[in-house]
């Protein structure tokens, strides 16, 4: 019977494996997901984004907190057919995005690396894609650069490969 251990085996990887995303995620400076989270509650309001690409003109982000305060939702494009909206919650411990894309599909990020003014999110699944070589939005970074700056790094994919880098910078909006 060699794979008498082969169950019991399987079952501690997916448990350790599974409980890999869970694990709180801290910066050099001890900041964890939590802290991270409160920084994205705090770009509430409405934010001025330009973009490196001249097919982009400078449009309109707005970011606001909701259901009590465990979600914040992040809408850029707002009335027009390619209006876009990320959802940044806490999932216990973890960080996590679903961006809710033009493209018609869903893809569902977890925060995978975070320092002390940066957060980057990469895909655990996507749904609603049609297709495997439909294009997805599969990565995202946001950078705190001060209270009234931020940027962010999108970079989507096509058939499960890198196939385009989009970056935002952002400055709040006056009063």
């Amino acid at each position: 019977m060699k794979n008498k251990h082969l169950k019991p085996l399987s079952l501690f990887l997916v448990l350790l494996i599974g409980g890999c995303n869970t694990v709180p995620l801290t910066t050099s400076s001890g900041k964890t997901t939590e802290n991270l989270f409160s920084m994205f509650k705090e770009l509430e309001g409405e934010w001025i984004s330009t973009s490196a690409s001249a097919d982009m003109p400078p449009s309109t982000v707005t970011y606001r907190t909701i259901a009590n305060g465990s979600s914040v939702v992040e809408t850029v494009f707002a009335g027009t057919p390619h209006e876009m909206v990320s959802v940044i919650f806490l999932d216990g411990t973890q960080l996590r995005m679903t961006h809710y894309c033009a493209a018609r599909n869903q893809p569902h990020l977890f925060a995978n690396e975070i320092t002390d003014d940066s957060v980057s999110f990469v895909t655990a699944n996507v749904s609603n894609l049609q297709d495997p070589g439909d294009l997805y939005m599969g990565e995202a970074q946001w950078v705190f650069i001060d209270e009234n700056n931020i940027q962010t790094n999108w970079m989507s994919f096509q058939g499960g490969e890198e196939s385009g880098a989009m970056v935002f910078n952002m400055k709040r909006a006056a009063d």
